[in-house]
């Protein structure tokens, strides 16, 4: 009895710990414990293979990355659909296991694949895990979205999914760490074991949420398609809105040069990886490397400054501050190459890099943490000035296909111009001017976000339309 008491005690004291971090009552206590959980293993599964990816997509060189970006943006509109219609057909009680334990299926027929097959198909099989993880990873946190609607009410969402998505953040730091210090020692293939081993525990977290809220009494809501799922009629529906609509045009556009600018960082990035470091292994302890330090910077400042610097400097600093990190990080990487020593005649050892690609990897992790930290939801922002109606029509079009069109002909754009310019010095300069008409846009929509802002207010009093809630 008194070790009863002894338990209800330290309960207690826990919980009213963890209230002064959030609201949360004792009697959610343990579906938060699995949703952290579920959460982490999640996105720590999709990060250990994230480095190895990018390391595959480099094995037939980085000229090869415009089929790689023209595959994934077919393959994601050939598999949304399908992927809609699983959803609205199937309880996620069964769905999401089902849609786990055939990618886990997957991920050791690469691993046999990638191990036992003849080199010439260990390309194909490269490039193939390259294609199918890009899809995988779009879909796996629109899954997750959708089944923590299925069992957390609305004003529940509100308290809570913040503190949940921290257990991602987590994962995806542990995920870049593991695949940063064991790509070496057991070889970068073999991460694929640890991955399908945290989809399995992911899988374990559902199970029990699902017995936790009776979600086996629960029918399948034929409307409930989770968000970042293109279905068919967004395409056009989506595509009809933007041509319709000035201020759609503008964040399109945005997402586009988002896109198209990443994508040229990521091709350029291929090539100094390419150029100095061989070793598939230690490429992919690279990638880890990055990956670790954007996840690490961006929960940081999340933490710390997000919330105040887009409160104290408004949405328009927060759209124009990653363009604005690409101008000035293309122009040190352009001064980097044109000064720095000869390419090829560096090593890489973990804890050295050629100067190029050091200033490389510094640009590519403040640019991504920008993203996370500031420009993204700032993005979100954007779209509370709109009806709900086109909200939804309109975001997963251009959060989907404008974002991978962008990446595919980025990749293109990089060849052609590359066919005309040799030199990679001389297409980090051509793409300053690029990165400079991204600032532009970024300042424009967000002056066009406040307009609209305005006017909400003077038909309706104050609104919180524009903020960041």
């Amino acid at each position: 009895m008194k070790d009863d008491d002894a338990n209800e005690t330290q309960n207690g004291a826990f919980v009213r710990a963890l209230q002064r971090v959030v609201v949360i009552e004792p009697r959610e206590l343990r579906s938060i414990a699995w949703s952290l959980l579920y959460f982490f293993s999640l996105l720590a599964s999709a990060f250990v293979l994230r480095p190895l990816r990018d390391s595959m997509g480099l094995n037939g060189g980085p000229d090869k990355y415009p089929m790689l970006f023209t595959g994934t943006l077919v393959a994601m509109i050939a598999v949304s659909p399908l992927f809609a219609l699983l959803v609205t057909k199937m309880p996620r009680r069964r769905f999401i296991p089902i849609v786990y334990r055939v990618s886990m299926g997957c991920l050791f027929a690469f691993w046999l694949w990638l191990k036992f097959s003849p080199g010439s198909l260990k390309l194909t099989a490269a490039y193939t895990f390259f294609v199918w993880f890009s899809v995988f990873n779009l879909f796996v946190v629109s899954v997750f979205r959708g089944f923590m609607a299925d069992i957390w009410r609305l004003d529940q969402a509100k308290r809570l999914f913040g503190f949940i998505g921290v257990g991602g953040t987590l994962g995806a730091l542990a995920g870049s760490m593991i695949a940063t210090l064991l790509a070496k020692p057991m070889g970068s293939t073999n991460l694929i074991f640890i991955s399908i081993i945290l989809l399995e525990i992911a899988v374990f977290s559902v199970r029990r949420l699902v017995a936790i809220h009776g979600i086996d009494a629960i029918q399948p809501n034929q409307a409930n398609v989770p968000p970042g799922v293109l279905q068919p009629s967004d395409l056009w529906r989506g595509l009809k809105l933007i041509v319709s609509q000035s201020y759609l045009r503008w964040i399109a556009t945005y997402t586009f040069l988002y896109g198209l600018i990443g994508t040229f960082l990521y091709y350029q990035q291929g090539k100094l990886v390419d150029l100095t470091i061989h070793d598939r292994d230690l490429r992919t302890q690279y990638f880890g490397k990055i990956e670790f330090s954007v996840q690490l910077g961006t929960v940081l400042i999340q933490l710390l400054l997000t919330a105040r610097l887009i409160r104290w400097f408004g949405i328009t600093f927060a759209l124009i501050s990653q363009p604005a990190i690409a101008v000035l990080g293309w122009i040190a990487l352009s001064l980097a190459m044109l000064y720095g020593p000869w390419l090829g005649t560096h090593g890489f050892t973990v804890g050295q890099l050629a100067p190029e690609l050091a200033v490389l990897a510094g640009v590519q992790i403040l640019l991504r943490i920008s993203n996370f930290a500031t420009a993204q939801p700032a993005r979100e922002a954007l779209y509370t000035v709109v009806e709900r109606e086109v909200k939804y029509k309109s975001k997963s079009f251009v959060d989907t296909f404008v974002y991978r069109l962008g990446d595919c002909l980025g990749a293109w754009a990089f060849m052609g111009i590359q066919a005309f310019v040799a030199s990679l010095t001389a297409i980090a300069f051509l793409t300053i001017p690029i990165a400079g008409v991204w600032v532009f846009v970024g300042r424009t929509l967000g002056r066009k976000q406040r307009e609209l802002t305005d006017g909400a207010q003077a038909q309706t009093g104050p609104v919180t339309a524009g903020a960041i809630n």
